[in-house]
């Protein structure tokens, strides 16, 4: 009776392990073991948020009563370390784990949950501090620091300030600290940074494509910021002087758009018929010519007289439409037949 109770335990210790060899195997990297809820395994991609890392940040079901246990230093906000498979070991031994890793190639990837302090907010802040000093009108930072993103812990409410900043009035440029840390506290780092004060100005550009025959409404235009010192001196800035023009080519949208790039509409064509119109005190004399060159609304060109073969100068007053002054005797001539 004795040897069959015997033989009945050592059968079941024999099941017992042969279903852990078996759990082991399936898991491929690791070894996994009953832990108090359930089996153990570990967390191979891990994001942590505090300045340490925890045993139940490691080990998936780790007792209660260790899960909050630190086992570690957490990298730096927003870095990444990594833990190879003997210091996991060491770990889970230490704690009571009955986990090993079935590979010596085995780590653990901790990453530290971070705020990230972009560039845009450290320009504005920056912004403000520079007001102090006599700015160009529509002033806009250049960052030096091209790369410059600031990483925080997540767990504390941020604050970002500017200590000890100059500005070179003639050069434009800056040198600042950036402190970044908890809001009343003291800074958790300081980051040097440089660069310089640009102006810009609004520009007013085509929304879409303008062809040459098209003439330019209020409704095309989309305004657009540059830099003062990169735009030629003939770019206009002025709506008004845009609205109303023709482009002498096609212009492409969203480019600044050069003084010599348009013109007054045509309105009356090179090699086109017009009326000629003389306005005198009590009458008025109309005839007809051909236009020598085009012309546009308010410009004087040449016309020759289709009755007398005269060639006259008159200003354009509208689609093809000509008036001649009556300041002499050739404007009289020319409607002689």
């Amino acid at each position: 009776m004795t040897r069959f109770i015997y033989f009945l335990s050592v059968l079941s210790l024999l099941v017992v392990a042969s279903a852990a060899v078996a759990g082991q195997q399936a898991s491929g990297k690791e070894g996994l073991t009953l832990g108090a809820t359930g089996p153990v395994s570990l967390r191979e991609n891990i994001v942590v948020s505090g300045a340490y890392i925890r045993l139940g940040d490691l080990f998936t079901n780790a007792p209660s009563d260790k899960a909050d246990t630190a086992v570690a230093y957490a990298p730096k906000p927003g870095r990444r370390a990594s833990f190879d498979a003997r210091w996991l070991y060491r770990v889970a031994r230490a704690y009571g784990l009955q986990w090993r890793p079935l590979s010596a190639d085995l780590n653990a990837s901790v990453t530290r949950d971070s705020i990230i302090i972009n560039r845009d907010e450290i320009e504005d802040v920056l912004m403000s501090a520079l007001h102090q000093f006599d700015l160009p009108q529509n002033p806009q930072i250049q960052l030096s620091n091209r790369n410059l993103m600031l990483h925080v812990p997540s767990e504390i409410m941020p604050e970002v300030k500017i200590e000890d900043v100059t500005f070179n009035a003639r050069s434009l440029r800056f040198a600042a600290i950036v402190a970044v840390g908890e809001q009343g506290a003291n800074p958790l780092q300081r980051v040097r940074v440089t660069g310089q004060v640009i102006q810009m100005i609004d520009v007013p550009t085509l929304s879409r494509r303008i062809g040459k025959d098209d003439v330019i409404k209020e409704d095309d235009i989309r305004w657009v910021r540059m830099r003062a010192d990169r735009t030629q001196r003939d770019i206009i800035t002025n709506i008004d002087d845009l609205v109303g023009m023709a482009p002498k080519r096609h212009l492409r949208p969203e480019r600044p758009v050069r003084a010599s790039d348009i013109q007054h509409p045509v309105l009356v064509e090179k090699g086109s018929l017009v009326t000629i119109i003389l306005k005198k005190p009590g009458m008025m004399l109309t005839s007809r010519g051909r236009a020598l060159q085009n012309g546009a609304d308010g410009e004087t060109i040449r016309i020759t007289n289709t009755n007398t073969s005269r060639t006259i100068e008159a200003i354009v007053v509208g689609s093809s439409t000509v008036t001649v002054l009556p300041t002499g005797i050739n404007p009289q001539l020319a409607f002689n037949n």
